[in-house]
């Protein structure tokens, strides 16, 4: 009697689970503009500065919102699905679509004045300079 032995990759199976769940999900979920996401973001913190990035591919600067208030940073974002044609059908989209919310508070006061953002290759870089703590200017007075 004779076997044949097959090699099986699993990553295979998980990949075709992967995207059978992800096809199932875009049917149920409603993929419209008034939809969620979550980009990914990192916050890291110096001496001097707080430093925040944010990726959002393909979101004008326009449609991005940055605020502070006193030491609670603010972001929001809209990323708008593009016009169809009638005459085009969607057939695969893993692309997110909506409106976006971040609020990330911080452990000192901000410097707003000398705080920066910009937006390179889809990263949005916050720069938030941290308040400098005012020195006690203390004096021995004398009775006179």
């Amino acid at each position: 009697m004779r076997f044949n032995v097959i090699e099986r990759n699993p990553e295979c199976y998980i990949s075709s689970v992967r995207s059978n769940l992800e096809n199932l999900l875009n049917a149920v979920i409603d993929r419209s503009e008034n939809s969620f996401f979550q980009p990914l973001s990192e916050v890291r913190e110096n001496e001097n500065e707080y430093i925040v990035n944010v990726q959002l591919p393909g979101i004008k600067k326009e449609n991005i919102n940055i605020e502070i208030e006193d030491n609670m940073l603010l972001i929001s974002a809209e990323n708008k699905m593009e016009e169809r044609q009638d005459s085009e059908t969607l057939h695969y989209s893993n692309i997110a679509y909506g409106t976006f919310q971040k609020n990330i508070e911080f452990e000192k006061d901000i410097d707003v004045k000398n705080s920066k953002c910009e937006l390179n290759d889809g990263i949005l870089k916050i720069t938030l300079k941290k308040m400098v703590e005012k020195k006690s200017n203390s004096t021995k007075l004398t009775i006179e």
